[in-house]
């Protein structure tokens, strides 16, 4: 094949030319063979498909219309139970990215140094073989803990557990995710391991039960469905405030949801665990709670051992057995052994101090009522810049919708250090209120298919189920930060400041090989800068597998390497009491799937010799229920076909008739909705007693010990994921959540005085879509909110541009003067600049606009997931101008105006990873 070599100014030129390319003539046509006669569109077909959007991770049902082979119509779709036939503007620009002329078509190498945006064409087979050689040096010669993965950014990129998989058959390495430890991972994580449920994130799907019409009272905690979720979770808001639910706001920045709230709190950044503890101790003090639940149903009345911070086992005091607690029995006036559930005979103290065997011992409720005992109602407004009168009306709205009624903790504390203190907060709240698992509260735990059955994408790799590919503990030891953040694990991944020391430092060891699928990682990243430059500087081969170039690519790339938009793509979405089917429309260019990546890059090494990666090819591989890797698109599609039918109508469907049976019901609506209220009642077959919840204590547990648990050993039942008992990290982590002032602080930082927030808007996801013209035409460049306070303070006008800075770096936004903000808070969304790829200054496009510029990826950390802060730090700023080649007007977008090209074959069309060709 002739090299075709691309300077940086006609990189996105050479890419724009998708009519050219489409006809795959000359030099160009080298890398594809003959598209199968199947995917070639008849003239004047139609068809109709039900499939499942990935603009962003909601996963809504839509209806795709393809005409002669192209994608001509958008539409949500009516039968999904979740988006009820609404699409939000990120999902109707589906065409838009699909046919997006700056679409990446095939593999590239870089030509110049990093950073010169030089690229010219490769193959797949040659790209697939170098990283491969790369890899199996690593194995041979070195460490595989040196090669590291990466995925997130939001949108269609591989899911979050794939890069473990991999990890585990290929032993080991270090993965990481921007939205791990700093979005979703301490919700995800930490809510289940204080109620023993589930977390209450509605972005995330957790808080299904907001669209039954159940729910009395709710609390939008840091989250915004109206705006950053509109098919799905705001149009469930709307239909609640419609029949009456009462709804409270907790947020910096005037919403949408706060705009139509009964009362709205615009917080402080940084400090909602203040405030936390605050309503904790009210309704403690004002008897509020249901005193039933919290008896009964949680740990509260358990006496903690204060030497070893954990409650008392029973055998710990001769008393009893080692799944029996201890009460204090005001019967008896002594400590004795409570059974599961419940023994009548006892009347246990629910709040007191005791000695127990010469040492004073506290109820669980006793500690809990201590840690909060400083946040009155007039010290939490002090704190949180907010009126204790308006406090205190939240917490009664609160308070009388229960038990039909529940908190929704959305991104902002995972993104502070408080990570674990915030979800334990929040859940805390809903357990003394009995807001857990009753009809209208919205901590629930229902199945994505009949119970019982796993969904094996998600599993997190081999660990569980496959025996012969499960972590070792040494090897899983050797994860950089794990040992110290434990929190981690969950989503079997590393610290991200701990790897980019280990880049940039080789200490334990040297991370060498770096695959990355994602979107734009100096834009989800803190410190971009920082993490730039170690990246670029220090890693020896870096992969790029995107739709798009981005500055990910530009700036750090070796191999960039083309993948599928959500309408080439074959998947599974669980909707409710249904299964949709994510299934390619058409497809382009040379794009690929990015489970097949995988897949091919597994072959490549199972064929050098590798131990791991042959075994993932096993036939039949060890557990039939997981499953190895696929050699084939339509082999990998089979096997999510054979995956979905087992939990759905045990029919034996091929793919192609799961596909046209779409979206399919696996249980009837009122079954799925009615039967898994009070679960925790209901008896177990093995045991005769009831099931009760997922922690140690079968009770939910305010009293968190389960941290203190995983801390010490890798797990909240004494084990990691593996079975594996690790070393402690050097502090302990707390079983109540504290309150800290952030590390920077607007109370005593004279140079910096404001404290910056974000927050996401509804026409992109994360980093994603920012060169859809339509999409920027609605929101040309990030609005910057300023308090006309603040403005006047620093001279700023309406529309005027601003510069804010940190003591990490300077960006730009647009100012938008509003009381929807406190005096002293910014708020900024997260922001980047396609255009700026082909300027004189490429790194300008993550430079000009990204308030990652500007965040903190620097101690203090979580101590359990290992958060660093992206909000509630502190800025300045100052009048400015608009950086220089920023698009702004319509017109300026018309480039990126969507261009059809032919169905090329896409995954189809390349690569022969194995057995048979894809062609």
């Amino acid at each position: 094949m002739p090299d075709t070599t691309m300077s940086r100014r006609s990189f996105l030129k050479t890419a724009a030319a998708t009519g050219a390319f489409a006809a795959a003539t000359g030099a160009f046509a080298s890398n594809f063979t003959a598209v199968d006669p199947a995917l070639a569109a008849d003239a004047n077909e139609e068809k109709i498909i039900h499939t499942a959007c990935r603009a962003c991770i909601i996963d809504c049902g839509a209806i795709v219309t393809v005409r002669n082979g192209k994608v001509v119509k958008i539409e949500g779709d009516p039968g999904d139970p979740i988006n009820a036939g609404r699409m939000c503007a990120k999902g109707l620009a589906g065409i838009q990215a699909l046919y997006n002329p700056n679409r990446l078509k095939y593999p590239m190498r870089r030509a110049g140094e990093r950073g010169e945006n030089k690229w010219e064409r490769i193959s797949w087979e040659e790209a697939i073989n170098t990283i491969a050689d790369a890899m199996w040096e690593l194995y041979q010669k070195d460490d595989p803990m040196q090669l590291l993965l990466s995925c997130g950014g939001g949108g269609n990129p591989t899911r979050i557990m794939c890069p473990p998989r991999f990890l585990n058959a290929f032993g080991g390495g270090n993965f990481f995710e921007p939205g791990c430890a700093q979005c979703y991972l301490p919700r995800s994580n930490g809510m289940p391991l204080v109620n023993g449920m589930n977390d209450t994130s509605i972005a995330d799907g957790a808080v299904l039960e907001m669209f039954f019409d159940t729910t009395k009272a709710c609390v939008l905690w840091g989250t915004d469905p109206s705006q950053s979720n509109v098919a799905a979770g705001g149009r469930a808001m709307s239909n609640l405030r419609k029949n009456g639910c009462k709804t409270v706001v907790i947020d910096p920045r005037f919403t949408p949801d706060a705009a139509k709230a009964d009362v709205w709190l615009p917080i402080r950044p940084g400090t909602d665990v203040a405030l936390m503890l605050a309503w904790i101790r009210y309704i403690l003090d004002n008897k509020l709670y249901d005193a039933d639940f919290v008896m009964k149903w949680t740990n509260l009345p358990y006496l903690v051992n204060e030497e070893t911070k954990l409650t008392y086992r029973a055998s710990e005091l001769g008393l009893g057995g080692d799944d029996e607690y201890v009460v204090w029995d005001k019967k008896t006036q002594a400590p004795a052994a409570m059974p599961f559930p419940w023994n009548d005979e006892l009347d246990p103290e629910l709040d007191g101090e005791f000695e127990v065997n010469g040492a004073k011992s506290r109820t669980a409720y006793r500690a809990l009522w201590e840690a909060c005992q400083d946040y009155t109602l007039e010290k939490a407004a002090e704190i949180c810049w907010l009126d204790a009168a308006k406090i205190e009306e939240a917490i009664k709205v609160y308070v009388e919708g229960a038990p039909a009624a529940g908190i929704s903790l959305g991104v902002p504390t995972d993104q502070y250090v408080a990570a674990s203190d915030g979800p334990a907060g929040a859940a805390i709240l809903d357990i003394i209120m009995g807001n857990i698992n009753r009809k209208g509260s919205w901590v629930q735990k229902r199945p994505s298919g009949p119970p019982g059955i796993a969904q094996p994408w998600d599993s997190g790799g081999f660990n569980e189920k496959v025996p012969e590919l499960c972590v070792p503990a040494h090897q899983q030891a050797a994860k950089l930060g794990y040992i110290e953040h434990k929190g981690l694990e969950a989503w079997h991944a590393s610290h991200i400041p701990t790897i980019l020391e280990a880049v940039r430092t080789g200490k334990p060891y040297k991370p060498k090989v770096w695959i990355d699928f994602s979107g734009n990682k100096p834009i989800m990243m803190g410190n971009a800068a920082g993490f730039i430059d170690d990246m670029r500087n220090n890693i020896e081969l870096a992969v790029h597998c995107y739709m798009y170039p981005t500055t990910t690519s530009v700036e750090m790339a070796d191999i960039i390497l083309p993948t599928s938009e959500w309408l080439e793509c074959a998947y599974i979405a669980y909707r409710m009491n249904k299964v949709v089917v994510r299934q390619p429309c058409v497809n382009l260019y040379e794009a690929i799937d990015n489970h097949m990546i995988y897949s091919w890059l597994a072959k490549a090494l199972a064929d050098r010799g590798h131990p791991g990666c042959q075994l993932t090819f096993a036939d039949p591989f060890p557990d039939p229920n997981y499953g190895g890797y696929w050699k084939t698109y339509d082999e990998y599609k089979e096997w999510l076909a054979g995956q979905a039918d087992m939990k759905v109508l045990h029919k034996g469907l091929s793919w192609d008739e799961l596909a046209a049976a779409s979206p399919i019901e696996f249980m009837p609506m009122d079954e799925w909705r009615d039967n898994y209220y009070e679960t925790f009642l209901q008896i177990d077959e093995k045991t005769g007693k009831p099931k009760g919840f997922n922690t140690q204590s079968k009770k939910c547990e305010p009293y968190a010990e389960g941290f203190t648990v995983m801390g010490r050993t890798g797990g909240r039942f004494g084990h990691d994921h593996c079975g594996n008992v690790q070393p402690p990290a050097s502090v302990d982590y707390e079983p109540l959540p504290r309150y800290e002032e952030p590390a920077e602080s607007p109370l005593t930082d004279e140079e910096y005085p404001y404290v910056l927030t974000s927050g996401r808007v509804p026409m992109y996801h994360h980093g994603t879509l920012r060169n859809i013209p339509w999409l920027r035409e609605i929101y040309p460049v990030p609005e910057c909110w300023i308090n006309p306070v603040t403005a006047a303070e620093n001279g700023i006008q309406d529309g005027d541009w601003v510069k804010i800075e940190s003591r990490r770096g300077a960006t730009h936004g647009k100012a938008v003067l509003t009381e929807g903000v406190a005096p002293g808070v910014v708020a900024q969304e997260r922001f980047w600049n396609p255009e700026l790829l082909d300027s004189d200054d490429p790194s300008q496009a993550w430079k000009a606009m990204n308030v990652n510029v500007l965040t903190k990826n620097d101690p203090p950390y979580n101590s359990v997931y290992g958060s660093y802060t992206l909000r509630g730090f502190t800025v300045k700023i100052s009048k400015s101008e608009k950086p220089e080649g920023v698009w702004e007007k319509p017109e300026e977008f018309t480039p990126w105006l969507p261009e059809y090209s032919e169905a090329t074959g896409g995954g189809y069309a390349v690569y022969d990873a194995g057995e048979a060709n894809y062609a």
